[in-house]
């Protein structure tokens, strides 16, 4: 019975950890988010939308801690790339 249980592995053939996998998603949509892809946010100006959700990555707050700890990533890393990134792109040197 063992042979017939399914098996979620990841790419270096440890198991998946499907909690990590749904805030692994959260962060991925905030970033689809921040950088215009996906979601048109109705009510509010595109460019205060992008801002707002470059901020969530850029600036300090609890909420992106706490999502980052459950994704099993270092925030602080996650928001050095992610700054790094937007300031590429905002200089022109990132190609989408």
């Amino acid at each position: 019975m063992e042979s017939l249980k399914l098996k979620a592995l990841d790419i270096v053939g440890e198991h998946k950890d499907p909690i990590k996998s749904l805030w692994r998603n959260v962060l991925i949509v905030a970033l689809e988010d921040a950088i215009g892809k996906g979601f048109r946010c109705y009510g509010m100006s595109d460019r205060n939308y992008y801002n707002s959700a470059r901020a969530y990555f850029t600036e300090p707050n609890a909420d992106f801690k706490a999502v980052c700890t459950f994704a099993g990533f270092d925030h602080e890393y996650i928001r050095m790339k992610a700054t790094q990134y937007f300031r590429k792109e905002q200089d022109g040197r990132v190609k989408r």
